[in-house]
C-alpha cells in the first residue's frame, strides 16, 4: 500500500505546477432578488439566460474563458489583465446597448476584476485570487467596473481610464485594500461584430448533440438515396449515356474510378470537424432541421425495417405497388457490366469496394437485351449461369434475361408518411435548456 505521505506530496508537487497568474472577473446583477420576486421565477431565469447568451461571446471575444455561473452571475478568467479589462468594458456596453434595445431587460451589472496567483485546473481554479476579486465585485455598485490596486498597477501604462474609488477590508483579511473604478463609458465601442441577439451558442454539450444529428441525417439520407433516390434520378436521366446511369446506381463506383476520392473525402471531414471545433454559434433553425431529420430517421426505419427484418410478405411484395420506374435494373458482375458496356468497371482496386455486383439500369436497347440473354444463358466454368435481378430492394433469381423494374410499393408509403411524422416532430419538440 502506497504511504500516504508520498501521495501527498505529488499531489503537492503537481498542485504548485498548476500556480500561475491570472486575473479573475466576476459580474453580478444587482437587485435580481426584486426582479424575480417581482416578475417570477420564468421570467427571473429569462433573464439570466439572456445575461448570460450575451456575455459568453464577450468573454470568448478577448480570450477569456467562462468556468461557471454562480446564480445571477458569472466567473472567469483571463491570461491578461488588459484582456479582462476590455472584456468587462465590453460586457458593460452590450447590456447598455440590449438595455436600450428593449426596455423588458433590466440586467444591470456589478463587476469586479483582481490579479494574481491561483491553482487553474481545467475546470476551474482555486485560491486567494479567487476570492480577492469576489470581494471588489461585491465592494462595486450597479453598471461599474471595479479593478484591485494589483490589477490597476499591471494595466498603469495601458491608457485606460480609471481612478481610485475606496478602501475596504475584505471579508478574512487584516489589511484594507484599495479599490479603482473603471469609467468605461469613455472608451470606445468594444462591442463592434458581436450580436445583440445572437445565434444559438454552442458548447461542447450542444456539440455532441451537433455530431450525433449529423450522423444520424447522413445515415438517413444515404439510406434514402440508396433505397429510393437512384431509381428515380435514374427515370429522369433515362436517356444519359451509361456510364453516367451506372454511377447514379452506384455511387460508389467514383471510388474505382477515382483514386483522389477517399483523401478528399477523408480531408472534408477533418475540415469539418475543425470547423466545428471553430464555431460559436450556429442558426437556431439549422438545430431545429437537423433533429427533425433524425426523428424522420426513427419514423422511417419503425415501419421499414420492422417490415424486412420480420418478413412481412403483404407488405413486400411487388403486388403492392403504388409506383414503379420506367427503367429496368440487373445485377451483374463487373465483367458482365465490362461485357455490356465496354470497359469501364475494374475488377479489383486498392480499396476492394467492388468484389460484389453492380447494378445495372437497362433500357429498351436490342443491343443490350441480346447480350444479356447471351451472359444469362451462357455456361461453363468460372462463368455466370443466370442474372442476378434486382426487385424491391433485394436480390432475387428471375427470369434468366429478363430485368425487373423497381417498385415504389404500399410499404415504402407507408415508411415515409411516418418519417414525414417524426421529422414534424423533432423539429417541433427541440429545446434550448438555459445556460
Amino acid at each position: 500500500m502506497a504511504d500516504p505521505s508520498i501521495i501527498e506530496d505529488e499531489l503537492a508537487n503537481s498542485i504548485d505546477k498548476a500556480r500561475k497568474e491570472i486575473t479573475v472577473l466576476f459580474t453580478d446583477i444587482v437587485d435580481s432578488s426584486r426582479y424575480w420576486d417581482q416578475y417570477g421565477d420564468v421570467k427571473g431565469r429569462l433573464m439570466v439566460d439572456r445575461h448570460n447568451r450575451l456575455v459568453f461571446p464577450v468573454v470568448d471575444k478577448f480570450n477569456g474563458r467562462v468556468l461557471k455561473t454562480i446564480g445571477d452571475g458569472l466567473m472567469a478568467v483571463f491570461k491578461r489583465p488588459n484582456d479582462a479589462l476590455n472584456a468587462a468594458i465590453a460586457i458593460q456596453q452590450i447590456l447598455k446597448k440590449m438595455r436600450d434595445a428593449d426596455r423588458s431587460f433590466h440586467a444591470k451589472v456589478r463587476i469586479g476584476l483582481h490579479t494574481g496567483m491561483a491553482i487553474v485546473e481545467k475546470n476551474d481554479v482555486f485560491g486567494d485570487a479567487v476570492n480577492v476579486a469576489k470581494r471588489v465585485e461585491d465592494f462595486g455598485d450597479a453598471n461599474e467596473i471595479y479593478l484591485s490596486q494589483a490589477t490597476a498597477e499591471i494595466l498603469k501604462g495601458k491608457s485606460h481610464a480609471f481612478h481610485k474609488k475606496g478602501s475596504f477590508i475584505p471579508k478574512g483579511k487584516r489589511d484594507p485594500m484599495t479599490v479603482f473604478r473603471c469609467r468605461w463609458n469613455e472608451y470606445k465601442d468594444f462591442t463592434r461584430g458581436l450580436k445583440l441577439i445572437s445565434d444559438f451558442p454552442l458548447d461542447s454539450r450542444e456539440k455532441g448533440d451537433i455530431v450525433a444529428y449529423m450522423l444520424i441525417a447522413t445515415i438517413v439520407l444515404t439510406t434514402l438515396y440508396f433505397v429510393y433516390g437512384r431509381y428515380v434520378i435514374t427515370d429522369v436521366a433515362i436517356e444519359a449515356p451509361m456510364e453516367i446511369k451506372l454511377l447514379i446506381m452506384n455511387p460508389l463506383l467514383v471510388v474505382n474510378i477515382y483514386d483522389f476520392v477517399i483523401p478528399t473525402l477523408l480531408c472534408a471531414v477533418l475540415a469539418s470537424a475543425l470547423m466545428l471545433m471553430w464555431m460559436k454559434t450556429i442558426p437556431y433553425v439549422v438545430m431545429r432541421l437537423l433533429k427533425g431529420v433524425a426523428g424522420f430517421g426513427v419514423g422511417f426505419v419503425l415501419i421499414y425495417w420492422s417490415a424486412i427484418q420480420f418478413d412481412i410478405s403483404f407488405a413486400t411484395s411487388p403486388k403492392q405497388e403504388v409506383g414503379r420506374t420506367q427503367a429496368r435494373f440487373v445485377r451483374l458482375g463487373p465483367d458482365s457490366v465490362n461485357a455490356i458496356i465496354g470497359s469501364y468497371v475494374q475488377g479489383e482496386t486498392a480499396y476492394e469496394f467492388f468484389k460484389q455486383d453492380v447494378i445495372v439500369p437497362i433500357t429498351n436497347a436490342p443491343e443490350i437485351h441480346r447480350k444479356l440473354r447471351f451472359l444469362a444463358t451462357k455456361d461453363g466454368k468460372g462463368q455466370e449461369t443466370k442474372a442476378k435481378v434486382l426487385a424491391v430492394w433485394q436480390a432475387k433469381n428471375l427470369a434468366k434475361y429478363k430485368p425487373q423494374r423497381w417498385y415504389f410499393r404500399l410499404l415504402d408509403l407507408c415508411a415515409v408518411c411516418l418519417g414525414c411524422m417524426g421529422f414534424v416532430s423533432g423539429f417541433m419538440n427541440f429545446h434550448i435548456s438555459p445556460r
